[in-house]
């Protein structure tokens, strides 16, 4: 069963949601800002590809007017377009994030390198933002497009991080960084080592493997869900769950 870090930390956080979201096939609500940080996203992805493969045919590579280009062609997109205000905030990110760093970027290591991890029967799979290689060593850079303000880094996530660019390169990170785009702040830590790391996920995952009630478990997540109306502990009357449109992960051998 193929599994990502996003659904780990679901299923960490509300056994009932994550049956919802992966077994019943329940799609989550759009977000407004979705279309937004795919942009930035976008724009940064091409903005730091151009100083890994820089093509000397093409001027002002690594320029803030190539980073605020390539943010302009995602805005243009006819089949998702944003709006003049998305625009406008996008284009004061990007700045900020150019003008924070002087305009000086070392060349990445990796860019959206997808992976893949075998944990137990499943296959965990995802895509690191970026990696550069400094001298301490190999750090992981991950965009936070969306937050609006800086929260601890996510233990599973930074685990997750480390196997995944252990299973392409080979190589183990030394620290993981997150970048908070809309605030300019960066949060640094020092990476577990891959062995420990694949300790504590394989942990989460036995724990999926051998669950069986998937109940609601309540907490500051059920703010933002979008199952409340399904679920027995915040609907006084739960509408009825749709019919299972995927089979549940029952009874895997863990140890196969």
């Amino acid at each position: 069963m193929k599994l990502s870090y996003t659904a780990l930390k679901t299923f960490q956080q509300c056994h009932f949601h994550y049956h919802l979201r992966y077994h019943r096939g329940l799609p989550n609500r759009p977000r407004p800002a979705a279309q937004s940080s795919r942009a930035l996203h976008g724009a940064l992805h091409l903005f730091h590809r151009g100083l890994q493969h820089p093509d000397t045919e093409e001027a002002g590579q690594g320029s803030l007017a190539s980073l605020l280009a390539h943010f302009q062609s995602y805005a243009d997109n006819p089949l998702r377009p944003l709006t003049e205000q998305q625009i406008q905030e996008g284009k004061g990110v990007l700045t900020r994030y150019w003008e924070a760093h002087r305009g000086k970027f070392p060349p990445p290591y990796l860019l959206e390198e997808k992976f893949k991890v075998h944990v137990g029967p499943f296959l965990l799979a995802g895509r690191i933002d970026r990696v550069d290689a400094t001298p301490g060593g190999y750090e992981i850079i991950d965009y936070k497009l969306t937050q609006r303000s800086v929260v601890a880094p996510d233990p599973l996530q930074l685990d997750v991080y480390q196997l995944g660019f252990q299973a392409v390169s080979g190589q183990a990170a030394k620290q993981v960084s997150f970048y908070y785009l809309r605030t300019g702040q960066k949060e640094t830590v020092e990476a577990d080592a891959p062995a420990a790391a694949q300790a504590r996920v394989r942990a989460v995952c036995r724990d999926l493997s051998r669950e069986q009630a998937f109940r609601p478990q309540e907490g500051a997540w059920c703010t933002h869900c979008d199952f409340q109306e399904f679920c027995p502990a915040k609907a006084r009357q739960p509408r009825a769950l749709p019919a299972q449109n995927k089979l549940q992960q029952l009874g895997f051998n863990f140890d196969l």
